[in-house]
Parts: structure tokens; C-alpha cells; sequence
């Protein structure tokens, strides 16, 4: 059979107008920052951090996309490791004189007898946070522990007020240290326009004070040998705040940190960027984006 030249004038044409591929997803991109910065899949990662003790999930708060994406890290992590009804989620939100009211409640949400809402209202005193839910089914589905590891807002004032020696002894871990040089730098270039200058000490006392005692209560209040730490990225960006002071405080303890990057608060071309900084050094042993980059993006803190 013959073919009309119109014919392949039509096919030249169509190639040609045809509507350009769009670019890759971003959503679900793993990259192994530590290990050369190779894109992995998620159950490569699964695999890796089955290895450890305590894994670090840096987060961007209240993100759907990112609280999703958590919970399946800690489904295919507990999978992988074999680790269901073994395990403890340590949550950045949740404060550790509170732990009695945040047993008894979770204690009726894995028993059926109160819903999420209800769950956070108990451990929050409100509704808000639903976000996290996937977290915390995922807590309940698999046999996990919940408890909290944080101070008050109450119990941290004094600091912010007078400095680390205005703090309650009682509430201090033994062998606490402010954080490195890096650290305060980094924390007084982000706070800068929301702390008078004359104030910027104390409150990175309060932040170092906060980090320790996180590290401090995950260390000495959950005996699992798998432990799952929710908190702001800002605490753990670069291996510092409470990631220094894990290390520090439990050495033998292999401990592992995936930053979760929110890729629509930064256009493409950044992405690949925040893996490494040339002053600070690698931000996280892993890397994990979701959601897609903006064309016009406005950074948002975490």
C-alpha cells in the first residue's frame, strides 16, 4: 500500500505541535544524601533504616503530603525490620508531663472507643493537627507506643526570659550543652526578625534546652528497639540540635534522619541544592520530597 505524502506532512506536523512531556514528578523522590546523593527507591530506603535504632523524620509541620508520606515510611520501616507491636513514636508535639493523659487516651483510640479528633483533642486540648493522622493510625494499626518528649511552652519561658540558669534543674538533662557554632548561627539568621538581638541567646538556650530534652526523654522512656521521632526539621537540618545530642548521648545507637522537603515552597532548580550547603555540609542522611515545585515559590520556615 502506498502512503500520500499529505500523509506524512500531517505525522511531520503533529510531532511537532504535539504539547511538550512534562518534566518528572517530584512527589516521592528519595535521595541518599550520605551515599553519594543516588536517587533511591522507597524501599531501598525501608531497607536502610530497618537498621536503625531510632529513626529522626525531619519534618515541615502540618503538611498533609508530608505526615502521608511518614506513615508509610514507618509502615515499610516496621515491615521491613519486623518490628510491628514493637516500636515507639516519639512525638515533637506531645510534652512529657503529659504522658499520663496521652496513655489513657491513646490507650481508648487503639481500643475503638474514640476517634482521631477525639485523640488529639484529649492530648492537645484541641481538634487541630488532623494532618497527623495518617501518623497516628499508622501508630495504632501497627501495635506502636505514642509518648511525648517535649517541655511546656510554661517550662521553657524562664529560659527565654533570663537565660539557660533561669531554667528549673529539675527539668535540665544531666551533661547538657548548647549547640555548636553552626547551629546558633543558623538559628539566629532565622529568628533574627522575630527576637530582638538582646534576646537571641536565650532563646537559643530554650532551643538547645528543648533539643537535649528530646533526645534525653526518647533515650530514657522508650525501651523499643525501634523508635520513630516526629519533629521540626529545623531540630535536626545538618545533623545538629536534637540529632547531635542523640548521637552524643547514645553513641552505640545507630540513628538515621530523613528530611521531608515540601518541593512546592522552592522552584525546581533549588531542589537538588538542599542536600548539601558548601558552609554546613549534608543536611540529612536522607532526602525525601514531596508534592511538586512552584514556578513561583515563597519559602515557608518549618
Amino acid at each position: 500500500m502506498k502512503t500520500s505524502p499529505f500523509a506524512f506532512l500531517a505525522l511531520f506536523l503533529a510531532a511537532f505541535s504535539a504539547e511538550p512531556a512534562r518534566a518528572a514528578s517530584w512527589h516521592g523522590r528519595i535521595f541518599d544524601v550520605k551515599g553519594g546523593q543516588l536517587e533511591i527507591g522507597s524501599a531501598a530506603l525501608a531497607g536502610r533504616l530497618a537498621r536503625a535504632r531510632n529513626v529522626v523524620l525531619g519534618e515541615k509541620h502540618d503538611t498533609p503530603a508530608v505526615q502521608a508520606a511518614q506513615a508509610e515510611i514507618m509502615e515499610s520501616v516496621i515491615g521491613e525490620a519486623g518490628r510491628r507491636d514493637d516500636f515507639t513514636l516519639a512525638w515533637e508535639f506531645l510534652n512529657v508531663s503529659g504522658q499520663r493523659v496521652t496513655e489513657e487516651a491513646f490507650s481508648r483510640f487503639v481500643a475503638g472507643e474514640i476517634g482521631v479528633a477525639e485523640l488529639l483533642s484529649r492530648i492537645q486540648g484541641h481538634e487541630g493537627y488532623l494532618n497527623y493522622s495518617p501518623v497516628l493510625e499508622a501508630t495504632k494499626r501497627l501495635g506502636g507506643r505514642l509518648i511525648g518528649v517535649n517541655l511546656t511552652r510554661a517550662e521553657k519561658a524562664p529560659v527565654t526570659r533570663g537565660g539557660i540558669g533561669a531554667a528549673d534543674p529539675a527539668l535540665v538533662p544531666p551533661g547538657f550543652a548548647l549547640g555548636s557554632g553552626g547551629y546558633r548561627e543558623r538559628f539566629t539568621e532565622t529568628m533574627r526578625e522575630h527576637v530582638p538581638p538582646e534576646k537571641i541567646e536565650n532563646y537559643f538556650a530554650a532551643q538547645c534546652l528543648t533539643d537535649d530534652v528530646i533526645a534525653f526523654h526518647l533515650l530514657q522512656d522508650s525501651a523499643s528497639p525501634l523508635n520513630f521521632l516526629v519533629i521540626g526539621s529545623f531540630h535536626t537540618d545538618y545533623f545538629d540540635g536534637t540529632v547531635e545530642r542523640l548521637k552524643l548521648r547514645a553513641p552505640d545507637q545507630l540513628t538515621l534522619t530523613v528530611k521531608l522537603v515540601d518541593a512546592s515552597d522552592y522552584a525546581e532548580g533549588e531542589l537538588l541544592s538542599l542536600l548539601t550547603d558548601a558552609r554546613y555540609g549534608e543536611i540529612a542522611d536522607y532526602v525525601y520530597f514531596v508534592n511538586e515545585p512552584s514556578s513561583e515559590a515563597s519559602r515557608r520556615r518549618d
